[in-house]
């Protein structure tokens, strides 16, 4: 049985809203689909299971400011700019 980490777990937890896929999260935390959903049912998380697995791309843009994942996500899926992204 693995002993997960404190920032382990904290990745699992907000995998739902950071959109991150499952085989990235496998690969960063170096374990199979079932121990990452076990350990996601143990955490009381519903993983999120209908993204494509995209990189989500938080590098600097030329504007030099830096993007939050899940505001670029939101305007990605709602098409309008209501979201600052600042």
């Amino acid at each position: 049985m693995r002993t997960f980490t404190p920032t382990e777990d904290a990745l699992i937890r907000e995998q739902p809203v950071t959109g991150t896929g499952l085989k990235t999260l496998e690969k960063m935390l170096g374990i199979s689909r079932e121990t990452l959903l076990r350990r996601a049912h143990e955490l009381g998380v519903s993983l999120s299971k209908d993204n494509n697995d995209e990189t989500i791309d938080t590098r600097l843009r030329s504007s030099d400011k830096l993007v939050d994942p899940l505001l670029e996500r939101l305007e990605r899926i709602h098409g309008d700019r209501k979201y600052s992204l600042v």
